[in-house]
């Protein structure tokens, strides 16, 4: 599941977006500080598309804060589980390195008595020159993984950091893309249906990851992506994304006896964009880290 998991945010990432000659319509804010003549755009969507892909090309750094609620079936288990997870993350683009802080909860989401009570975590990790250091809450200690895993971790998060290539094969989907704009942003919406876009999300998999799933060629073939809405909000000033929402459904055949489904929303806001950020692995954490060996 960490797979479809960090592929979705690939995704994610990845949708900033696509080139058709439509102009963005007007929608309220709530918040207006400005008149509708003096804030509305005329840039068309592939204007939009293409300021903010040159932007990016100059993105070195930012934080990001998400929140994300999981909801997964298996046909072997009795009861759905949920997972509430909040992500507090700076990257840092070159040498790429980074530092989050995740807050989970995970336990049954059946709602009916006696069922299993949320179990809470806490966990943050460091990625960074010095390798990939991770807090496991079960034995309140610093692990460091070993280093194949630390260059899978460097290949998924510079393929997420740098989504120009992807925005390009975008282009194809430009008239499922709805346009919008208020005084601060440009918005763009789709909902993401059908075999396109399932062919899509596996192209991305396997362009992330192409080893991994080399190592395990039919994964792909068991993974079906039913739908996704996505949101994305991209500052009118710098061009860059300051929110992206979605939710995704997708169900995975394990084997001629289980499948799984799951559903995920997430809600995420990006900030502090070429903030001279500074990301270290604290001394005692590298003095202590129990290394781990798979």
């Amino acid at each position: 599941m960490k797979i479809i998991t960090s592929a979705i945010l690939v995704l994610l990432l990845a949708f900033s977006l696509a080139a058709c000659n439509q102009t963005a319509k007007q929608v309220d804010s709530g918040k207006r500080e400005s008149s509708e003549k003096d804030s509305k755009s005329t840039l068309t969507l592939e204007q939009v598309f293409e300021k903010s892909l040159d932007a990016s090309k100059d993105v070195k750094s930012l934080s990001a804060v998400m929140d994300l609620k999981q909801h997964m079936e298996s046909s072997q288990q009795s009861a759905p589980i949920q997972t509430v997870s909040h992500i507090e993350m700076e990257m840092v683009q070159e040498p790429l390195s980074l530092h989050q802080k995740m807050k989970m909860e995970m336990g049954d989401a059946s709602g009916e008595a006696g069922s299993n009570a949320l179990q809470n975590y806490e966990t943050e990790s460091y990625l960074t020159k010095d390798g990939f250091f991770m807090f496991d809450p079960t034995q309140q200690k610093w692990m460091k993984m070993p280093k194949e895993f630390s260059d899978q971790i460097m290949q998924m998060s510079d393929y997420q950091t740098n989504p120009g290539e992807e925005l390009k094969k975008l282009k194809q989907y430009a008239d499922d893309f709805s346009f919008e704009q208020d005084d601060k942003h440009f918005i763009l919406k789709l909902k993401a249906s059908g075999d396109k876009f399932d062919q899509l999300l596996k192209d991305s998999m396997n362009q992330m990851m192409p080893e991994q799933l080399k190592e395990n060629e039919g994964m792909l073939k068991n993974i079906k992506f039913n739908g996704a809405n996505y949101e994305i909000l991209i500052n009118k000033e710098t061009f860059l994304t300051d929110a992206l929402n979605m939710t995704t459904d997708i169900e995975m055949k394990v084997d001629d006896t289980q499948s799984i489904q799951m559903k995920q929303e997430m809600k995420g806001t990006y900030s502090d964009y070429n903030k001279n950020l500074n990301i270290t692995v604290p001394q005692d954490i590298l003095d202590n880290a129990q290394e781990v060996n798979f």
